[in-house]
């Protein structure tokens, strides 16, 4: 159980700082004059060191150990939030916010390796759902505290208390995470596993790209969508976001344990793609119908969308060689990390260009049904595979 809490603590620490960008956009955008292309570039930045450092932290993970990994991980959180509070215009928050991303470039790998090593094939399921559930706590306690705190003793204020949090995850990671160092591989061995990573790896990393587009636009504007299209006020739209996290937070436990068990990671991920899509489309028609869409919007969001990683972790950890858990699970990241940056810029763009909302809603709607096509070709593809076998 120990174990268990500092793990998601530590995922929840390390993947706050991405929807604090949109928690926090009102104050981003009266106190320091940005616009939202602006906030939806600060997200994509954010995401872009996501992507360049997610494969070098999951082979430090596999050469080091997961616990120092997680330890440099939390480090960064501190960093990073405690950077962000100093921000005085634009440039200096989006380079605040890209150190801000790198916890969550290696957060998973960290975690997925302290799994391998200490928890047995069979329990593995549901541990890595717990700890996936983590991220949504986090997002559930950010929406929930951030907004109140900031209006109270400002935004600065509110993320110089956040990062501190992140020295009592240190602490709380080197006292419960046992010490089992990895011993280096030779660097030609190392680069043959990495060239030689299993395919499953490259079809769940081309749905993360999908996953990570919903994922950044919704946690980078519908705090926005709701003030500006529904009339909520700062502390209510960051309510939104508390809901999909706690919603999330129960769900990736489930997703862990079904993910460990169904025949093939397609079949939780295809669900997954069509409860997104209905979830999303539910969000952009509250404004046109009932505000209380927006509520049911961001249950099934954090039901799906917000827990795919737990099928995307626990596939990781099932279908990797030995030592290569944390070069597969940075290459998922990677696909997660590329959707993350494209989605929050292209958004963001797309309100500011067309003055609405709708057409950009619609894009991310249709990503999740390429997301459905997606799987449905690799269920395809591999149960021909076994039927040739």
């Amino acid at each position: 159980m120990g174990l268990s809490a500092v793990l998601a603590g530590a995922m929840a620490l390390s993947m706050t700082p991405g929807p604090v960008i949109g928690i926090l956009s009102r104050f981003f955008i009266d106190d320091l004059g940005l616009t939202r292309t602006e906030i939806g570039a600060i997200a994509t930045f954010h995401a872009f060191a996501i992507m360049i450092t997610s494969i070098p932290f999951g082979v430090l993970a596999d050469r080091l150990s997961g616990r120092y990994t997680q330890v440099l991980m939390l480090l960064f959180v501190f960093l990073g939030l405690m950077t962000m509070s100093f921000s005085w215009d634009f440039w200096s928050l989006l380079v605040f916010g890209g150190i801000a991303g790198l916890p969550a470039a290696g957060a998973n790998s960290a975690t997925n390796n302290i799994i391998v090593d200490n928890v047995p094939a069979g329990s593995r399921g549901w541990i890595t759902g717990i700890k996936q559930s983590g991220v949504q706590i986090g997002i559930l306690v950010a929406g929930l505290t951030l907004p109140v705190t900031a209006e109270r003793v400002g935004w600065r204020m509110a993320l110089v208390l956040a990062s501190l949090v992140a020295l009592v995850g240190i602490a709380s990671t080197l006292a419960v995470v046992p010490s089992a160092p990895r011993a280096p591989a030779p660097a030609r061995e190392a680069g043959m596993r990495r060239s030689r990573l299993p395919v499953a790896v490259r079809w769940l990393s081309a749905y993360g790209i999908t996953m990570g587009i919903g994922v950044g636009t919704y946690s980078a504007f519908v705090p926005l969508f709701a003030q500006e299209n529904l009339d909520m006020g700062v502390t209510l739209a960051g309510t939104v976001i508390a809901v999909s996290g706690g919603s999330g937070a129960l769900c990736r436990v489930v997703w862990g344990w079904i993910a460990e068990r169904s025949g093939h990671p397609s079949v939780p991920l295809l669900a997954i793609g069509a409860i997104s899509a209905g979830a999303f489309a539910a969000t952009w028609v509250a404004a046109y119908t009932s505000p209380y869409l927006i509520w049911i919007g961001a249950v099934l969001v954090g039901a799906s969308t917000g827990a795919w990683m737990s099928v995307g972790m626990m596939a990781a950890i099932m279908v990797s060689g030995p030592k290569q858990t944390g070069q597969s699970t940075g290459s998922i990241v990677l696909g997660f990390a590329v959707g993350l940056t494209i989605g929050p810029v292209v958004f963001g763009w797309g309100v500011d260009t067309f003055g609405t909302y709708d057409l950009p809603w619609a894009g991310v709607v249709l990503n999740f049904a390429a997301a459905m096509a997606m799987m449905l070709i690799w269920r395809f593809r591999a149960r021909s595979a076994e039927a040739c076998e």
